[in-house]
């Protein structure tokens, strides 16, 4: 419950353009949806994403060293969900993407996905581009490039 002087942190905007993007094989997904912003000028937008990769990278955010534990795989998953946002940090556009891959023995694996990120077969992406530009500042407490609302 919020009290007297507290605030929710928010904003009401509408989506303004729906962008489907089809990334190939042996793209950078990340690489892919940045070069999609920029081919539509995409001021800021929520991403889904489904697909399969061949290699990736995902990390683990440690908030007691304030550090990202980065790994990379080379193996063949389906990318089973992918969401996350675009914004801008110092006037650049940043993606932001959290993902659930399954392994051929059905297990799962995710994170906060970073490069390499290379599909595989294919990958189908959305992006719900929004009448509003986020954008990111440090967080001291985190040490983290969080959203500025």
């Amino acid at each position: 419950m919020l009290k007297n002087g507290d605030f929710l942190k928010s904003l009401n905007t509408k989506v303004r353009n729906i962008i489907i993007g089809k990334i190939e094989p042996n793209e950078d997904l990340i690489s892919a949806i940045l070069d999609i912003v920029r081919k539509y000028e995409i001021r800021s937008g929520i991403i889904t994403c489904i697909g399969a990769l061949k290699k990736f990278t995902i990390g683990f955010y440690n908030v007691n060293t304030k550090n990202y534990k980065m790994e990379t795989f080379n193996e063949n998953v389906e990318l089973i969900s992918g969401i996350g946002n675009i914004s801008y940090k110092e006037n650049e556009p940043l993606i932001h993407l959290h993902v659930t891959l399954g392994r051929s023995d059905y297990s799962l694996i995710g994170g906060h996905l970073s490069q390499p990120s290379i599909i595989s077969v294919t990958c189908e992406v959305k992006i719900f581009e929004i009448d509003y530009k986020l954008k990111r500042v440090n967080d001291p407490q985190f040490d983290l490039s969080l959203l500025d609302i």
